[in-house]
């Protein structure tokens, strides 16, 4: 009851944080999801409804959203409340069924568990503690400007802020990169579309961010429990593999703190001195999920909670379901190619191996909605950059200056996680039989990611890596909860085991925490200030002619275009002409004599002159000749061409 109570109190600070607005819209989300999962005909629990209603519903009210603005031409409180009503319209069928007495039944079953449920309340008690500590204090705004406190803050965020006020303020319509305008928006947007409608709403660029991680961070610890339990036929196991997962990464990485204890004495817990899931150096390149994809990658929280509600849709409809359980799944995967594209795909793929083994007609239904909504987006998304795959067996494992070799790699990076997922399958009776063989094939996420690269980045193949560490945490934990019942001797070894898979991840979350080491200047004052003219004095289509940073003032939090954002996204996403692009923005900054025909050809109206704008070699003087001056404070000038 305690756990409960103090994850109720974290529920109840979001919402007074937030706007009232913005605190009904994500409320009537959860409502129009779990009415949703009524039409499934599946027996789900009420706790289920809710936890996969809140990404259901968001996904539905976010897309139909984005549909009703794509044809507007514009976003704005209208068309975001078209999407939610759409979204409850959709889900009134199912609270129609639920008021014939499946609702009451659920909350009297529910009553009736609560106590067995504990192991579910503590781990949102604490995962939804650390949510609001760690997200709340991401964006700090101070006289000397915007501040981050940690890493996914300070860099992939800031990419996030682009896209979100390119759709809140710059009527991003139809979708294209606002960081390299003429190029279509190939990246999972529909995350920041959610939270362009939060801003809307009421809420500010920064803490619509915040809020919609938030509103997932809360689902997704749930939606692994719940749906992990379904999978593996255990709420404590399940519960397990959520804390493996959640504080996995590293492997033996969490060695070299009894090297910095060593060195800086009782400091080094004080102050972790380092993060251990991270340290290219030694070649540790499997970093901790919190760290590396659910709070920097944003779309991921739509990605996994899309993989888990399909297979346990998927997993009950096996003995309760008709069509429509299947046909929901389907839809729910349907959806998911704009929220996340690597989502989607593992999704799918499930299914169809599924379908091999249990040969139902039924999975017609399934693959219906999820090829004929999923397949012409998915074309749309791939079409919008360059491939890049190429033959790489062994992946990172031969980078200098280590040279490790895959198998110690993996040994290093993953520690005992693989031995402990392939001891789960293997020992009879740790999962249920039929899952250990409908689970073999997530070996594959693991397999082919070591030999083939698919993004011109290689870490990016982790992409696919960690649905193979999601799934393989819910064994993971299936096995420690086995080994825990197995006596004195069994406690004691589920316990070390537990240690070595989670004290890497554990170390770097509590570093990650610490707010004293991880601060930096994001925008300063000046900065913010011009961002706030720029939304608020210029054209919403306008270009701009900013410094390729990936923290530029107007680039970050103008919503505004700019003829090129910063390489580092370009060159990942496989935009072939970004060198040239962003060549020729500094040529323009710089008023070189290929300005003028480069200022026509991109369409630029503004240029922005600043701090990062100098340091590449900007020309006020020039600017100052060939434009008019529409702004100048604090360091930053402002000029319409």
């Amino acid at each position: 009851m305690l756990a409960a109570a103090a994850g109720a109190a974290v529920l109840l600070v979001m919402t007074l944080l937030m706007p009232p607005a913005v605190a009904v819209y994500l409320a009537l989300c959860l409502v129009a999801g779990a009415g949703i999962t009524y039409l499934s005909g599946l027996p789900l629990r009420i706790e289920e409804r809710l936890a996969f209603g809140m990404v259901i519903g968001a996904m539905a009210a976010t897309a139909a959203g984005f549909l009703v603005a794509l044809l507007a031409g514009t976003l704005g409180v209208v068309t975001v409340l078209a999407g939610l009503a759409a979204a409850l319209a959709a889900s009134a069928p199912g609270w129609l069924r639920a008021a014939r007495g499946e609702l009451a039944a659920e909350a009297v079953e529910l009553g009736a568990r609560w106590r067995q449920s504990w192991p579910l309340w503590g781990l949102l008690a604490v995962c939804w503690a650390f949510a609001l500590y760690y997200l709340g204090g991401g964006y700090q705004f101070t006289s000397e400007g915007l501040l981050t406190t940690a890493n996914g803050f300070y860099g992939d965020w800031a990419a996030h802020l682009a896209y979100t006020g390119s759709f809140a303020y710059g009527q991003n319509f139809p979708p294209e990169f606002p960081v390299d305008p003429g190029h279509r928006l190939a990246y999972p947007f529909m995350v920041d579309f959610f939270a362009a409608s939060l801003v809307s709403l009421g809420a500010s660029l920064t803490s619509s961010l915040v809020l919609s991680s938030g509103y997932l961070a809360l689902a997704l610890p749930a939606i692994v429990a719940l749906a992990g339990a379904r999978l593996v036929g255990s709420l404590a196991a399940a519960v397990a593999g959520c804390v493996v997962f959640l504080l996995g990464g590293g492997g033996l990485g969490f060695l070299n703190f009894f090297s910095d204890v060593d060195r800086l004495g009782g400091a080094a817990f004080q102050h972790i001195p380092r993060f251990y899931t991270m340290d290219p150096d030694r070649n540790y390149q499997w970093m901790n999920p919190v760290l590396a994809y659910l709070v920097p990658q944003r779309s991921i929280l739509f990605g996994l909670a899309v993989a888990l509600v399909v297979a346990a849709l998927l997993w009950v409809a096996r003995e309760h379901g008709r069509w429509p359980a299947y046909a929901l799944a389907g839809g729910v995967a349907g959806l998911a190619p704009l929220f996340h594209l690597h989502g989607y795909g593992t999704a799918v793929a499930i299914a169809a191996f599924w379908a091999l083994f249990d040969r139902r007609q039924a999975y017609l239904a399934f693959f219906a909605p999820a090829l004929v909504l999923g397949l012409p987006v998915v074309a749309w998304t791939l079409g919008g950059g360059a491939a890049d795959v190429r033959w790489l067996p062994g992946w990172l494992a031969d980078l200098p200056p280590q040279h490790d070799g895959g198998i110690w790699f993996w040994v290093k990076n993953s520690g005992l996680v693989i031995p402990s997922m392939l001891a789960a399958q293997l020992w009879a009776g740790t999962v249920p039989g039929a899952l250990a063989a409908r689970l073999a094939p997530i070996w594959l996420w693991f397999l082919v990611p070591n030999f083939v690269v698919f993004q011109p980045w290689e870490w990016d193949n982790t992409k696919f890596l960690v649905f193979w560490s999601l799934f393989g945490s819910l064994l993971v934990g299936a096995l420690l909860v086995r080994l825990a019942g197995r006596g004195v001797e069994g406690a004691v070894i589920a316990a070390l085991l537990a240690l070595v898979l989670c004290a890497s991840g554990g170390l770097d979350l509590a570093r990650a925490l610490d707010r004293s080491q991880l601060t930096a200047i994001f925008v300063d004052s000046g900065g913010l200030a011009a961002a706030d003219w720029t939304r608020t004095h210029t054209e919403p289509r306008a270009v701009f002619a900013a410094a390729p940073a990936h923290n530029e003032a107007v680039a970050a939090l103008g919503g505004r275009r700019v003829v090129a954002g910063y390489g580092g996204w370009l060159w990942t996403y496989g935009l072939s002409d970004w060198t040239q692009k962003t060549e020729e923005e500094k040529h323009i900054l710089a008023g070189d004599t290929s300005a003028p025909d480069l200022v026509a050809r991109e369409h630029v109206s503004y240029v922005v002159i600043g701090p990062q704008e100098l340091a590449l070699g900007a020309s006020p003087e020039y600017w100052a000749a060939h434009g008019r001056v529409v702004y100048q404070a604090g360091g930053y000038t402002i000029y319409k061409v």
